[in-house]
This record gives C-alpha cells, sequence and structure tokens, in this order.
C-alpha cells in the first residue's frame, strides 16, 4: 500500500458500498422508467430479450405484409372500378340496339340512322378498351388479361387485297386460329326487287318500269335508283331518275306542241296557191303531228329512232329546233310516200282529178312543210289546208347510267291524270347486281353477302363488308367500280390468322400472407378488353344494315356482360379474403407486440415505487456513512 493510499474504516466501506449498490440501482429504475422497457438488452435478461425480440420480429414482418396487402386491395379496387364504368357502357351500347331495332325500315331514312347508331356502338367499344388499358395500379392492370393475341397474317391480307375490288381485308374479334377463302363471283347481271317496282309503278304513275343492265367494270355501283315525278294535270311533267348522284331529268305532256296552217300566197287565175304548215312547241316521243290537204290527212309520230337517228347526223342531240326539223321531215315523208293521192314523183293530183293540177311538197330544212299548187288556172289554182298536233298519250322513257344500269318505263297520261299531284314524289327501287362475297373457313362454314339479297337479307354493299364466323369476323372493303372484274375471274384467296404473342403472368397479382411465403393468394388478371380473348364485343357490322348484324350485337353484349359479372365477382372474392387476411395480420401483429411487450416493458408503477425507496435509501446510506465517519470526526477534538 502506499503512503498516499488512503485508509477507510471497515464501517465506512461497508456503508460506501451499499451506498454505491443503491445507486447502480436507482440508476436502473431511471433507465426503466425512462425507457419503459425492464429488458434493454441481453445483459438485462437474455431469454426474455431474445423471445421477444423474435415476437417483435414477427411482428414486424407481419406489419410489412399488412402494407403489400393495402397494396394488393388498391389494385383490385382500381379494377373493380373499371368493371363499373364498362359495365355502364355496356349497358349504353345495349341501348343503342335497341334504338336500331326499332328503325328496321329499308327507306333511306332508316338505313342512315341505324348506321349512325352503328357508329356511336363503335365509339363506345373503343372506350371500353381505353377504360380497360386505365384501370391499372401500381404497375399491374388486371383488366387487360395476360396479352394473349391472334391476328391475321400479313402475306394473307395482301393476297386478298390484290383481289380487284377488294382492299382492307382483315379480322376482327378473333377468338382461335382460322383460315378462311374469300371468294368473289357473278355475272354482274343487273334487275331490281320487284315489290319496289310494283310500288313505283302505282305510286308515280308509270307502266312497264324494268332495271336491267350489267354493272360496269369501271363505274360500278350497288346504289338504289330513285324516280321523282313532278307536274300538274294538263301542265308540263317532269320526271328525274337518279342513281348514285347521277341524274336525268325528263319533261313530258307539256301540251305546248303545235301546229298551224297558214296561206302564204292565195290562188287566183294566174297565181299558184302556196301554203305552209308551221311546227312549234315542245316536241317529244309519240306527240302526234297531221297535215290535212283538201280533205286527206298525213300524219306523223315521233318516234324515238327517228330523233336519234337524226341527231346524230345534223342535229344538235336535244335542241327543240332540231326536234321540230324531225316533225317538218316526217310530214314531208307521210306525204310524198303516199301512193293513193301522190305520184312517186312527189306530186299530189288534186281532188283525185288526174287530168288536173298537182301539188308540190317540200320543207325548207327547218320547221315548216310548204305545200304548192303547179297550176295557175281551173280547179288546181287553190285548196284547202289543216294542221294538227295532239300530245302524245304515252311516252317511253330509257336510261342508261355510267354504272351500267338501265332504268326503263312508259308514262301513261290517262293514269297520271287520274293520280292528280298524288303522282308526285319520289319512289325508291332497290338495284340487285348479280355479284356475291363469300368466305369458307376450316369447318366447311360459308357465310356470303350478295347483290341480289334483299336489303336487311346480306346484300352486298359499297364499302366495308362484314362476314361473321363463330372463330372471328372477316372484313373487306369493297369497291362496286371494280369489283366486277373480280367476279368475272372467279377471283379468291385465303385470308389466315394465327396466334400472334404467348400468354403470360405478368398482370396476374401475388398476394403473400405470412413471412415464409407458405400461405399466399393468386389473382389472375381477367381481359374485359373487346377482342376476342376478352369481351368479345366486335364493332359494328355492316353499319347495323341488317337485322342480324343487331342481333350479332346484342349477342357479344349479353356474353360480355356475363363475362362482367365472372371478372367482378372473381376481384370481389379474393378482395374479401385479402381484406379479411389484412384484419387478421394487423390484429395478430397487435398480439405478437403484445406478447413481446409484456417480457420486456417495465411497471411503471412498480419501478417508480422501488425508484421512491431506493432514494429514501440513499438518504439513509448517505447519513450511515456521515456516522461511520464520526469516529474519524472525534480525533479532531484532539487538536
Amino acid at each position: 500500500m502506499s503512503s498516499s493510499d488512503v485508509s477507510l474504516t471497515s464501517s465506512m466501506r461497508s456503508n460506501l458500498l451499499l451506498l454505491q449498490k443503491t445507486n447502480r440501482q436507482v440508476e436502473s429504475i431511471q433507465t426503466k422508467l425512462a425507457t419503459g422497457n425492464k429488458v434493454n438488452s441481453a445483459l438485462d435478461g437474455p431469454n426474455s430479450f431474445f423471445a421477444a425480440k423474435s415476437l417483435s420480429t414477427r411482428s414486424s414482418d407481419l406489419s410489412s405484409l399488412k402494407e403489400s396487402m393495402g397494396q394488393a386491395i388498391s389494385t383490385i379496387q382500381a379494377g373493380d372500378k373499371g368493371i363499373t364504368a364498362i359495365e355502364s357502357l355496356v349497358e349504353q351500347a345495349r341501348g343503342l340496339t335497341t334504338t336500331a331495332y326499332s328503325n328496321l325500315g329499308t327507306d333511306a331514312a332508316s338505313v342512315a340512322t341505324r348506321k349512325s347508331l352503328a357508329d356511336q356502338f363503335n365509339r363506345i367499344k373503343e372506350q371500353i378498351d381505353k377504360i380497360a388499358q386505365d384501370s391499372g395500379y401500381a404497375g399491374k392492370n388486371l383488366l387487360t388479361g395476360s396479352g394473349l393475341s391472334l391476328d391475321s397474317t400479313s402475306e394473307s391480307r395482301t393476297a386478298v387485297n390484290s383481289v380487284t375490288g377488294l382492299s382492307n381485308s382483315r379480322v376482327t374479334n378473333v377468338v382461335r386460329a382460322d383460315t378462311y377463302s374469300v371468294n368473289v363471283s357473278g355475272t354482274g347481271a343487273i334487275t331490281a326487287n320487284l315489290g319496289d317496282i310494283a310500288k313505283a309503278e302505282d305510286a308515280r304513275g308509270i307502266t312497264s318500269l324494268k332495271v336491267s343492265g350489267t354493272i360496269s367494270s369501271t363505274a360500278g355501283n350497288f346504289a338504289d335508283i330513285s324516280i321523282e315525278m313532278r307536274g300538274n294535270t294538263g301542265r308540263e311533267r317532269t320526271v328525274v331518275v337518279t342513281e348514285n348522284g347521277e341524274s336525268r331529268t325528263i319533261k313530258f305532256f307539256d301540251n305546248t306542241q303545235n301546229a298551224v296552217a297558214s296561206t302564204t300566197t292565195a290562188g287566183v287565175s294566174g297565181t299558184s296557191q302556196q301554203s305552209k304548215v308551221t311546227i312549234s312547241g315542245a316536241v317529244e316521243v309519240g306527240d302526234t303531228f297531221t297535215a290535212t290537204v283538201n280533205g286527206t290527212a298525213y300524219t306523223y309520230t315521233v318516234t324515238q329512232d327517228d330523233l336519234d337517228a337524226f341527231n346524230s347526223g345534223a342535229g344538235t342531240g336535244d335542241n327543240p329546233a332540231d326536234r321540230r326539223k324531225v316533225v317538218a321531215e316526217g310530214l314531208y315523208n307521210a306525204m310524198v310516200a303516199d301512193t293513193t293521192n301522190f305520184n312517186d314523183s312527189g306530186t299530189a293530183l288534186a281532188n283525185g282529178d288526174d287530168t288536173g293540177a298537182r301539188f308540190n311538197v317540200a320543207y325548207n330544212d327547218g320547221e315548216e312543210l310548204f305545200i304548192g299548187s303547179d297550176s295557175t288556172a281551173g280547179t288546181g289554182v287553190s285548196f284547202t289546208v289543216g294542221a294538227s298536233a295532239s300530245n302524245a298519250a304515252e311516252k317511253a322513257v330509257s336510261i342508261t347510267f355510267s354504272s351500267g344500269t338501265t332504268v326503263s318505263f312508259t308514262i301513261d297520261r290517262t293514269s297520271l291524270e287520274a293520280l292528280n299531284t298524288s303522282a308526285n314524289g319520289t319512289s325508291t327501287i332497290e338495284k340487285n347486281v348479280d355479284i356475291t362475297l363469300s368466305a369458307t373457313n376450316l369447318n366447311g362454314v360459308t357465310v356470303e353477302r350478295s347483290g341480289t339479297n334483299a336489303r336487311g337479307n346480306a346484300k352486298l354493299s359499297d364499302g366495308e363488308n362484314s362476314l361473321n364466323f363463330d372463330s372471328g369476323t372477316v372484313r373487306v372493303t369493297v369497291d362496286a367500280k371494280t369489283i366486277k372484274g373480280a367476279a368475272s375471274a372467279q377471283s379468291s384467296a385465303n385470308l389466315t390468322t394465327v396466334q400472334r404473342t404467348d400468354a403470360n403472368t405478368e398482370n396476374d397479382l401475388s398476394v403473400q400472407f405470412n413471412s415464409d411465403n407458405t400461405s399466399n393468394i393468386q389473382v389472375v388478371s381477367r381481359n374485359v378488353q373487346t377482342d376476342g380473348q376478352g369481351l368479345r364485343v366486335d364493332y359494328a357490322q355492316n353499319g347495323f344494315l341488317d337485322r342480324s348484324d343487331i342481333d350479332n350485337a346484342v349477342a357479344s353484349l349479353d356474353y360480355a356482360k356475363a363475362t362482367l359479372r365472372s371478372a367482378s365477382q372473381s376481384l370481389s372474392t379474393n378482395l374479401n379474403v385479402i381484406q379479411t387476411r389484412e384484419n387478421f395480420t394487423s390484429e395478430f401483429s397487435n398480439v405478437l407486440t403484445e406478447g413481446a411487450n409484456k417480457l420486456t416493458q417495465a411497471d411503471q408503477n412498480e419501478e417508480g415505487a422501488n425508484l421512491l425507496l431506493l432514494q429514501t435509501r440513499q438518504q439513509l446510506g448517505t447519513i450511515s456513512l456521515s456516522l461511520a465517519n464520526q469516529a474519524q470526526q472525534s480525533i479532531l477534538r484532539l487538536f
């Protein structure tokens, strides 16, 4: 021991040790009160510490899983919101089909209404796809499915598009791979719907209505024919015949035709009579003109052949003056060709007397017929001349359009006058064309659209035509101007669909329920897009031209509703399971935390009481130490 060391008495050392021990206990309790734990490290209680740590770690793991479950719940809820919106759009589309059913007429207004409804249907279809694609959450989209897709090959589309009159070939709503043999056939012969013809004849006061011809290879069409009647009884009538924007206007029964006989030089002794017949007004086929000389009538009826022959020569088409020249020439020919009163030289015997003067007949290449006597004396000096004109009792009309369509009919004056103004209006005649577009799949099923079908029964039309199969819808755009070339050649080509992308699970949602992943759930994504792997809602077929097109749309919507209900039920079930596990995890995590706390947490009341007791002991220890030191202090009194 060093001389500098301080030696404590035994009692002081004992009291000091007790005081130090009390101080350590106070510090320990103060730590417990500050931390709230009676075990803060393995040194405080190894068994409790490690047991509590195991429980806390497990609770922490479950808390992390609970967060993951919460995100999974949000992902499912996003999908559910998308399905709800899509169901609303499907109901809207169903309403459009109901309206289309109520407008199934074949008139132009009904056809246009259904086409407009079909366009709206297509826009809703596109919105369904957009909503499905926008319903993803945190990188997962439960509404776009596995990614499996099928489509037609570019080579086969090129083959079909190379067929004359066909373009933009494709297959939509592909349910499974298939091959379709696309074929064009027919003669191109043009006819008309017989019912429409009968209605037009009755309504417009016409007879012998016929639609014929062969569709043009460069200007053909499938358009309807309209016949519009205008005018009134006793006045000019007009008929307008129209096909695909190309119109012909014919005027008739105007009652302005006139033939007037006049004397230009009176017949007196020494001067022969000269007279003329003047033609005026509109001239049309069927009009009758008569010249009467000394009571003998010579009649000419205007024919289409005469007009055509004249106009193809020196005439100028439908010029009124040219038509009157035809009449004058016709009357001239009627008179000089008569073998009873006229001889071969073109002169006539006056009053049948072959010893008297003769008549000379000529026309001035215009609108007048000249009649003269070659006698200056006797009975042949003067004669009587009369003239009259009568409107045609009926008119034959024949019109050929650039499409190859010929429309012919006869207009009967009696029928028109009986109908009066009720004959005015427009009749529409559905045109039939002997051309058929067909497709046959690998199962031997054939679907066709024919130009000879009645509207509403798979009728071929200009533009896109849809051929519906259970494996997909073949769509081909038809050009009516050139389709006859394909029909004449009996052209065909194959359109093939194949799988484009493989199925995958990238949109499936896996939810882990425990730390070692022995309990989990797999939420399989569903395709609720409109393609053939999803809802199978196709674009409107053929502009809802046929009832069957609307039926197909309704069937697809019914399938879509059932699919959406199934998808919604699946999401709901998975959501309930995950929410239940989330609640369980939350509660179980609390149980683990409480268990850990029981092992480590201090009793604040108990520790507070202990601290108070130890503080008392500290004070007593200090007093004891002071008493033990009094023996040393007594020595100071010696000095």
